[in-house]
């Protein structure tokens, strides 16, 4: 995806020895198989992190880089029916839930923080979606597959389900929900929620991952440390490219609105190991819980060695 953090790397403005970034399509999600990623045959991919975690148990020829270029605020993404009698967290158990897909890393990080934060039973709620192409390990879990290729804002509208878990990044899709009178965010507050999120827990969501041909990474040993240092500079010019006032974003005092957000947030886009370890640990403890995974997997596992001490 297009990404300013990421941005200079394609501009050639980071340059990183004997290796040549040639930008493909490559889809982000895995809802069918994928040999080219399941052989390793490729170089850099932009994955969504609810796929690392399965893949990597599931013996794919890939591995992790700690660069997390896409986040998103999850509490921004819960709607509900204000005819269904939800108005706290718990509320929501027992409910049908409708979302686009079962275990992409949005739908993972808001069932455990809904678990976790706010004491919410998630086996008591009842999905309508797809299950997804990786097997789900909890037999508890309750997931009506959809009848249709009806999308989950639809049925909110229908009154098919009572509330929605779901990625949005359509501008249609957000105008339909936040002018409808029938339909609510469960965190009315939710910027609120997000920035307390991150101050009492360091995790401002991560939401895709960077990762390598494992293939690339027992060939090239140092590889992987070379292109997470390339990520690091390129997300240092973009950033100086905001606070220099020359990046081109179609935001009105830009500029000013990044100092505020250094100011109250640090670098939520923190790459590396230490400055997203709570993140890292929650994602793979509610994998775990909710039947992702079979088991816990280590650091070791999941990213590559070079960058283990970033």
């Amino acid at each position: 995806m297009r990404y300013d953090i990421t941005l200079p790397l394609f501009e050639g403005r980071v340059e990183i020895e004997g290796i040549r970034l040639k930008p493909t399509k490559m889809p982000s999600m895995v809802f069918s198989e994928n040999p080219q990623l399941r052989e390793g045959n490729f170089g850099l991919c932009d994955l969504n992190l609810g796929y690392l975690l399965p893949a990597i148990e599931a013996g794919w020829e890939l591995i992790g880089l700690p660069v997390f270029p896409k986040r998103k605020p999850a509490y921004q993404f819960i709607f509900c029916r204000t005819d269904r009698g939800v108005q706290s967290p718990r509320d929501l158990e027992g409910k049908r839930i409708g979302s686009g897909s079962y275990r992409t890393a949005l739908t993972v990080w808001i069932r455990g923080l809904l678990q976790h934060r706010h004491g919410v039973d998630i086996t008591q709620m009842r999905w309508v979606t797809s299950r997804g192409y990786f097997p789900i390990y909890d037999e508890g879990a309750q997931i009506e597959p959809a009848a249709d290729k009806k999308g989950p804002v639809d049925r909110l509208m229908a009154g098919e389900v009572d509330a929605i878990i779901t990625d949005i990044s359509d501008v249609k899709l957000f105008h339909t929900l936040e002018k409808s009178p029938v339909v609510k965010r469960l965190f009315a507050n939710y910027m609120e929620e997000d920035e307390k999120l991150y101050r009492e827990s360091g995790i401002y969501a991560p939401v895709h991952v960077i990762v390598m041909s494992k293939k690339l990474e027992r060939r090239y040993p140092g590889l992987a440390r070379r292109l997470y240092d390339a990520f690091e500079q390129a997300k240092r010019i973009a950033y100086d490219d905001i606070l220099s006032d020359q990046a081109g974003f179609s935001v009105v005092y830009l500029r000013e609105r990044m100092k505020e957000q250094i100011e109250r947030w640090g670098d939520p886009w923190g790459y590396g190991i230490r400055a997203n370890r709570s993140a890292i640990d929650a994602f793979i403890q509610y994998h775990f819980e909710q039947g992702m995974t079979r088991g816990k997997l280590s650091y070791e596992e999941i990213f590559a060695a070079s960058t283990i001490d970033t």
